[in-house]
């Protein structure tokens, strides 16, 4: 007869008792200290996920200073860029390193280019203090997430790492708000000034109270394997980020293709035949990791797609304007599905011991595409605002049981000395997906837009000023082009539901109490 739950814990617990290599009188102070290193791994992720969206609505202030509106999107393109392809690096440089110097630099570098930022007197050090803050910020989310997977038990990380994925988007889709405050209380430099006390005290306390448990088994790195990953993901997301005011010619995006497809195949190659690969293929094509790795990217599309296209949809497609309350109708639809987000992880959490990882991604993916076929009916036949949030909000609900296991399969196939690259990839998955999801997305409502609106008059419509365009024909060309990028995400949506299905029946296992004791920090 198979023991119950609670008969396994009382072995478990009777066991550490009674081994004399246990100090229970320890377990107080490690708690603590695990209860000081969560809230500085917290502070630094919504520090660096808040920066990528902060300096949107700072913008209109810092152009007129800095005389930079010919390049303003690089501000936020560049930090996308070098946080995007730095990702997996970190995630390798945690394994072979430690997680902690890897995470103490990437912070400093992310304070140290705040600093500079704060600072800039023209355009051109912005962006590359940007490019710089990026390069910081590549290594604190894939790097918090691992940390959280070696000091928490498996039941412990499912509720904690899903209510950091479920801040970290939250963060983001605060930044401009918070943005928006600060420049008009402080000033814009503000903006990166207040990085640096929260990151100091993040810095002190990780320092002082965060020591690896185990150390890596070599320190020998991929170099040429991370130059073209590098290379090639560079390549690509600048051919889809707006790195050129007036968008590339023919020959400049044929040329970052070529250059991005050739420095792919280089790094396939060379991964298959390094001693230490930065992606190890035998590793991502494993059943229990590459389904994680693909649904992490339709994962990505699909919520931020909903971010960037719904808001628009509300603020333009109805016909609201650019005024206070079109902008406060656009956050008032979108704010609830980062609150369902960090709300689904309360249910996730035992569900996912109970289910195991493939039945908690399907659900997730479920509700996704539920929300996802409802956002498409709503948009053909509009209906109430409060019905049209309840439906976004179903989104929410799958993200959560999603991002969760995506990332928890990944990281419990791996060992400690894996752990860190596979968590990097997971979440560079994510933020590729959304770049490059995104920009596809883009491209096709720009398309859809000029050939409704190319005959009367109005194909320069995306060059002028943003309240001349919300006059009616604008608006139902808005609404009827952006109808087909709902139904390009729920195709995404779809897709997720089979990938999702691709998962391994990985068991969840129930962790030990003396597993517990070892997760905490020494």
């Amino acid at each position: 007869m198979k023991p119950s739950a609670t008969a396994l814990r009382r072995v478990d617990e009777s066991s550490v008792l009674s081994s004399p290599d246990v100090d229970i009188l320890l377990l107080p102070r490690r708690r603590r200290r695990r209860r000081y290193i969560t809230g500085a791994l917290m502070i630094v992720m919504v520090l660096s996920s808040m920066e990528a969206t902060v300096t949107t609505t700072a913008m209109p202030t810092i152009i007129p200073e800095l005389n930079g509106l010919a390049r303003y999107a690089m501000v936020m393109s560049i930090y996308l860029l070098a946080c995007t392809v730095s990702m997996p690096v970190y995630g390798r440089l945690a394994d072979k390193l430690g997680r902690k110097p890897v995470i103490l630099s990437a912070i400093i570098l992310f304070l140290g280019a705040s600093l500079l930022a704060a600072r800039a007197r023209n355009m051109d050090q912005l962006i590359i203090y940007r490019g710089l803050q990026g390069l910081g910020a590549g290594g604190i989310m894939p790097v918090v997430l691992t940390i959280l997977g070696d000091i928490f038990t498996l039941k412990e990380r499912a509720q904690v790492q899903g209510l950091f994925s479920a801040i970290w988007g939250g963060a983001a889709l605060l930044g401009p708000w918070m943005g928006a405050r600060l420049v008009l209380w402080f000033g814009w430099r503000s903006i990166f000034y207040v990085n640096l006390p929260f990151g100091v005290l993040s810095l002190l306390v990780l320092s002082s109270q965060y020591h690896d448990e185990e150390k890596p088994h070599h320190t020998e790195l991929d170099l040429p394997g991370m130059l073209l990953m590098t290379l090639s993901c560079g390549a690509f997301l600048a051919l889809v980020s707006p790195l050129k005011v007036n968008g590339w010619t023919l020959w400049e995006a044929v040329g970052l293709s070529m250059v991005g497809l050739a420095a792919g195949l280089s790094f396939i190659v060379n991964e298959l035949h390094a001693e230490h690969p930065i992606m190890p293929p035998r590793l991502m094509l494993r059943r229990d990791i590459g389904p994680s790795m693909l649904g992490s990217c339709l994962l990505g599309v699909a919520a931020f797609s909903l971010d960037t296209y719904v808001p628009l949809y509300v603020q333009g497609g109805h016909g609201l304007g650019p005024n206070a309350v079109g902008p406060m109708a656009a956050a008032g639809v979108v704010t609830p599905v980062m609150l369902t987000w960090s709300v689904s992880n309360v249910f996730a959490a035992p569900l996912l011991i109970r289910w195991g990882f493939r039945k908690l991604a399907a659900l997730g993916a479920m509700l996704v595409l539920l929300a996802f076929i409802g956002l498409v009916a709503c948009s053909i036949h509009p209906v109430s605002r409060p019905l049209f949030t309840a439906v976004l909000a179903l989104a929410g609900l799958g993200f959560g049981p999603m991002s969760m296991s995506y990332l928890l399969s990944a990281q419990g196939a791996v060992e400690w000395q894996q752990r860190g690259i596979v968590t990097g990839t997971v979440q560079f998955c994510r933020t590729m997906g959304a770049s490059i999801g995104i920009a596809v997305l883009g491209i096709l409502f720009k398309h859809l837009m000029d050939r409704r609106l190319e005959n009367n008059g109005r194909a320069d419509w995306h060059r002028v000023d943003a309240a001349n365009l919300l006059e009616p024909r604008v608006q139902q060309a808005i609404a009827a082009s952006l109808i087909w990028v709902f139904v390009a995400m729920l195709v995404c949506a779809i897709l997720g539901v089979f990938v999702s299905l691709l998962m391994a029946r990985q068991e969840v296992r129930p962790v030990s109490a003396i597993e517990a004791l070892e997760a905490g920090v020494g």
